[in-house]
């Protein structure tokens, strides 16, 4: 039986998306990225270099869902958490962690070192929404298209409050 080309797969494609939104955005701060040219899974989806005083490269993972439907948390796989300390550890390189979440509607993230308080919940670890700085609102258009191909939803979300709530942003 033929296997589905990597990008064909459906949470694939969100994935690529989320790492096209943010990709597009960081280029618009005025970044350098760097991104994988091999395909299917692997440990960073971009570099990031921005000109400063000195060259500063950084390690971004993009993570294209929905905050916890229980928690006010987000997180993820704890053996991708192992990969970015390493990453840290080996070669001092810090990791930016970026949430595209169709459910608050906004792209946030922090910077993994500066993460606290985690919590391991099965396979998965998370920290509190509270650590995370809001980078933009998703667009109507971006939204359509992360949804279109997400999967159902194990959670209900209906009696969920958004904890970001309406940010404007002037």
């Amino acid at each position: 039986m033929e296997q589905p080309n990597w990008h064909d797969k459906a949470e694939v494609k969100k994935g690529d998306k989320g790492e096209e939104i943010v990709t597009d955005m960081l280029d618009k701060q005025g970044y350098i990225i760097y991104k994988p040219i091999t395909d299917g899974a692997h440990v960073i989806d971009r570099f990031s270099c921005k000109k400063n005083q000195i060259w500063e490269l950084s390690a971004v993972e993009i993570k294209t869902k929905k905050r916890m439907w229980k928690y006010e948390k987000t997180g993820f796989d704890i053996n991708a958490y192992y990969n970015y300390t390493n990453l840290k550890e080996r070669n001092n390189m810090d990791t930016h962690v970026y949430f595209v979440d169709d459910f608050e509607e906004y792209i946030y993230s922090a910077w993994l070192s500066q993460l606290t308080g985690a919590t391991e919940i099965g396979s998965v670890i998370v920290w509190d929404l509270s650590q995370m700085k809001i980078e933009r609102k998703l667009t109507e258009d971006e939204l359509k298209e992360i949804r279109q191909n997400s999967k159902k939803d194990k959670y209900d979300y209906s009696n969920v409050k958004k904890y970001f709530g309406d940010i404007s942003f002037t």
